[in-house]
């Protein structure tokens, strides 16, 4: 854990963004899918039957994955974002609901990307749509996003892609029957 970097980085590349700066439309539209899928993973985490339930989500869930933005730089044509919690209670170690879920939450992106039948830990159709969501910004000109978390010693890191991007779509639709 490198104390000098925020808790979680995400680096958008491609043509869309430029060093240190994105489109305030790209932006809304991929953080709101971003807090989605966190949310949801965190009710699949929590027992929740399904993370798609109509109504608020959990205020507890939103306490623990509740972020800032604390940094837009840049990379060499990228636009690097950092975030922070806003946690106002310190957690136990080990037993950190907020960063169970956000581990969860990335590794079961990477996971997803993967031609697989079985979805990971945390994850249902629910954060599955809202990952698919956070990636219709590849058909606006970001070609791939890059996320970092900083919560131990060895980095998390996952990496969304295009075909990535598919393949969540491919598992959204499930397995297709050949009907002649």
């Amino acid at each position: 854990m490198n104390k000098h970097d925020p808790l979680l980085k995400v680096r958008l590349d491609g043509d869309a963004v430029g060093p240190g700066k994105i489109p305030v439309a790209l932006l809304l539209r991929f953080l709101t899918n971003l807090n989605k899928a966190f949310q949801r993973t965190g009710r699949v985490l929590t027992g929740t039957a399904e993370s798609l339930c109509r109504g608020p989500q959990p205020r507890s869930i939103k306490e623990e994955v509740a972020l800032d933005l604390v940094l837009l730089t840049h990379g060499s044509p990228s636009a690097v974002l950092g975030f922070e919690r806003r946690l106002s209670k310190p957690c136990l170690p080990g037993m950190d609901l907020g960063l169970d879920i956000l581990e969860s939450a990335l590794t079961g992106l990477s996971t997803v990307q993967q031609i697989g039948n079985t979805l990971p830990k945390g994850c249902d159709v629910g954060v599955l749509m809202a990952w698919r969501d956070a990636g219709t910004l590849f058909s606006q000109g970001i070609e791939k996003i890059e996320f970092t978390l900083n919560h131990r010693k060895t980095l998390l890191a996952a990496t969304f892609t295009p075909e990535g991007f598919t393949q969540i779509q491919e598992r959204i639709k499930g397995p297709q029957t050949n009907i002649r």
